[in-house]
Order: C-alpha cells, then sequence, then structure tokens
C-alpha cells in the first residue's frame, strides 16, 4: 500500500471519500452515498471527490448480481481523507484477512474510516470501534452486540466518533450524507440535497432505523409492538407464551387474537420465523458452527433446527454457513 498523509478531523468526512465495495453489497447503500454529494456539488465550489474501490480492482458484484467497476483497488488508496466501506454479506475469512490490515494501516495515517450496512462488522474485527458507539443494520444487531462486547452497540441510524462513522444502511446513508453536507455547507444546502433526493427532512442520526408502533408511541397496536419486543429481546431460553401475554397485559388467548388479527399468524409461529431468521444471520454473519447456532436461537437440539430449517428456507444450514 502507498505511503499515506495524515489528515485533520476538521470535516465529518473528509475530502476525497474512497467507496470499498464489498461483494454482494446493496446498491441502495452505494446509490444513498453517493447521490447527495454528486447533487451537492451543483451548489458548492469546493466539490465532493469519491472514488470507488474494491478488494483486487475488479468489478464488484452486487446482492443483484450486478457488477460495477471500480476505480482501483484496496491495496492502492492513498492520501485519502476517508474510507466508507459497504458490505450486505460479511466476507469471506479469506478476504477479511486481505482487509483487516489495511484497515488498521489507514486508521493509523488518521484516515476517517466508516462502515455502512453490516461492513460496522469487519471495522470491529479490526479492532477499530471498541470503546466507540455504532450501529449497523438491524438484522445483524444482535450477532454485533454478542461478537463485540467492547463497542457499545445502538439502533439508530448512524454514529459518528473521531474519525470513525458506521451508518445503518439503505436511505440512512442519505441522512448521514446530509448531516455531512450540514456540518460542511450548512442547513440550507443540506434541505436543498434532501428535496433533490425525495427524501424529506433529514433524520437525526438517533433516529429509529424501524418505526414501529412501539416507537411512535401508544397506538392501537402497543400491545402487539410491546409483545414483539420482548420475544426480540430472548435469549436461547424461550419464555412461556403466557409469560408473555402478561407482560404485555393481555391473556395467551387475547395475546393469540391480536397476533391472528395483525400478522394473521400466531404467536408461537411468530417466533419460530424470528428464530430461523436470526439464525439465518448468524450463519451468513458469524463464525459459530451450525451446532451453535442451533443452540443459540433456542432450538432444542441440532436435527430439530435442521428439520425447521429445511423447512422455512428450501436446504438445510449448512449451505448458508459462511
Amino acid at each position: 500500500m502507498p505511503a499515506l498523509r495524515k489528515h485533520a478531523a476538521t470535516e465529518l468526512l473528509p475530502n476525497p471519500i474512497a467507496i470499498l465495495l464489498v461483494p454482494h453489497f446493496t446498491s441502495i447503500a452505494l446509490s444513498s452515498v453517493i447521490e447527495p454529494l454528486r447533487i451537492a456539488n451543483r451548489y458548492i465550489t469546493r466539490p465532493y471527490r469519491w472514488l470507488l474501490a474494491s478488494v483486487d480492482g475488479e468489478p464488484v458484484p452486487d446482492r443483484n448480481g450486478v457488477k460495477v467497476a471500480v476505480d482501483t483497488s484496496f491495496g492502492a488508496l492513498a492520501d485519502i481523507g476517508t474510507l466508507l466501506v459497504i458490505a450486505d454479506a460479511q466476507p469471506t475469512q479469506r478476504l477479511e484477512r486481505a482487509l483487516v490490515p489495511g484497515l488498521r494501516r489507514l486508521a493509523r495515517a488518521g484516515t476517517t474510516i466508516g462502515g455502512v450496512d453490516t461492513a460496522p462488522l469487519l471495522l470491529a474485527r479490526a479492532g477499530l470501534l471498541d470503546g466507540l458507539s455504532a450501529t449497523a443494520h438491524w438484522e445483524v444487531l444482535q450477532t454485533f452486540r454478542e461478537e463485540f462486547p467492547k463497542v457499545n452497540v445502538t439502533e439508530r441510524l448512524f454514529e459518528t466518533a473521531e474519525r470513525r462513522c458506521t451508518c445503518a444502511g439503505g436511505s440512512a446513508a442519505v441522512d448521514l450524507m446530509l448531516k455531512e453536507i450540514e456540518i460542511s455547507f450548512g442547513r440550507q444546502l443540506a434541505l436543498r440535497v434532501s428535496e433533490h433526493c425525495m427524501h424529506g427532512m433529514p433524520r437525526p442520526a438517533g433516529a429509529a432505523q424501524r418505526e414501529t408502533p412501539s416507537t411512535a408511541g401508544p397506538t392501537p397496536g402497543w400491545k402487539l409492538a410491546r409483545a414483539i419486543r420482548i420475544l426480540e429481546g430472548e435469549g436461547p431460553k424461550r419464555s412461556k407464551m403466557a409469560s408473555v401475554a402478561q407482560a404485555v397485559g393481555v391473556s395467551r388467548r387475547q395475546l393469540h387474537r391480536i397476533f391472528s388479527a395483525e400478522l394473521s399468524t400466531s404467536p408461537a409461529r411468530f417466533r419460530r420465523k424470528m428464530q430461523l431468521e436470526r439464525a439465518h444471520q448468524m450463519l451468513t454473519n458469524a463464525e459459530a458452527s451450525v451446532t451453535e447456532v442451533a443452540l443459540a436461537t433456542g432450538f432444542r437440539s441440532r436435527s430439530h433446527f435442521w428439520r425447521c430449517y429445511r423447512r422455512a428456507f428450501g436446504h438445510p444450514p449448512s449451505r448458508d454457513k459462511r
């Protein structure tokens, strides 16, 4: 990797911005990063500059299989102010080994480093988020918390610290870039760019990733939302459904009616769906074995987990192991 120049941390995302695309990234995250900058450049005299990079300098496939051409390889990056890593699926161990030393070197050089979508987990594996608040896409937050206890994992849209930023991905990346534009060029330009993006008012960093009845306050669906939050917070040991109903303030029969009316399913089926989704996330984003995933997600045995997983996804869990 070429010699690097230290940058002062006077901006949220100092220029130029290198965007590292990890295979199977989401295009919405990439567009949400680039488009606000492109629009802002129509109105400013000190334009934003960015370039795309991949591990080897070759085109990178997104989640839809569309290959995106890049400007350079990760190892050739030099004299950049910011590196934003965009990932959806976590990189293979081989790819991770190729990236971590470079990430650490950039950090030592004073480069601002950010992760978008699930990329914050990669930054955490490089030790770049220890002692900091960080966020990621809500699908991987539980894995994030369990794997990296030294990181204060939040469910915010984005988190910023000196020379570090993390973002939940999707349209939350628009809000991160709008915050950068506001800091560098003022609120008026940030609002104008947001209008161009048809984004509405810029959301603050602390806004919830998922707007549910529980985040919006007491509404007709608050009991359902509370029950879902309880089920989401369960560890490997599952509560009896009667206990969940009691915590919500309804009978077990009433809880069943609420789920049936709102979601056309039973609480037990909803829980099983959550278990399997959580298991799928762990298999694709963590290094745990199939047995460890089964136990961590509350299945009583590996064989029971195997049957349920195959029924839900059409193939055994071993196929999704990273």
